[in-house]
């Protein structure tokens, strides 16, 4: 598959071949891959974790509830979501909305390197702590990363809250229009 995925110069090419991946057992599960979406060139990448129901049923990213917090909380913060590439970090559901195991992100993982490679974004929004854990490392704790840039060779990290927290009432909506609006200003 790696030498597939790294055939792919487009979104489009790299979507054709996520579209029909079986690497792990939630391709008998799924109803949709939910590939992502935005401009290919988007100086923004936002990801989030894996799809939920809605997204699973649509094929889209963040189309729930969450979504449209999410629309909000960037718009209060100068983003314009038109102007974002967002996807998970699993590309399929996990059943009942649980968080995906390991395998299963390590078998997305190809996909997310090369939705990077290809858009070349300055920053990564990651969102919720699968995102974290999944791009920087296994062991880290929100509380730790939250807000905090990490760079990285080829683009900054700023980790963040899922907007789910803030539906939950477990995190202030601030805080996310807070991080947002670092990555507002740090763009310019």
């Amino acid at each position: 598959m790696k030498k597939s995925l790294e055939l792919c110069k487009t979104l489009d090419e790299l979507k054709q071949l996520c579209l029909s991946c079986q690497s792990c057992e939630l391709a008998g599960t799924r109803q949709n891959v939910v590939f992502g979406e935005g401009p290919p060139d988007a100086k923004i990448f936002f990801l989030g974790e894996a799809p939920g129901a809605k997204e699973d049923e649509t094929g889209r990213p963040f189309v729930g509830r969450a979504g449209d917090l999410l629309t909000e909380l960037m718009a209060r913060a100068g983003i314009d979501r038109q102007n974002v590439f967002i996807t998970g970090s699993c590309k399929c559901r996990p059943p009942k909305n649980r968080n995906p195991r390991k395998s299963e992100l390590k078998a997305c993982f190809p996909y997310l390197e090369r939705q990077l490679a290809i858009i070349k974004p300055k920053v990564v929004i990651c969102s919720g702590l699968v995102a974290v854990q999944n791009i920087l490392d296994s062991k880290a704790r929100m509380a730790d990363v939250r807000g905090r840039w990490v760079d990285l060779p080829h683009y900054r990290i700023l980790p963040t809250y899922h907007p789910a927290a803030v539906l939950r009432g477990t995190v202030k909506a601030e805080l996310l229009v807070e991080d947002f609006q670092r990555v507002s200003s740090f763009l310019g």
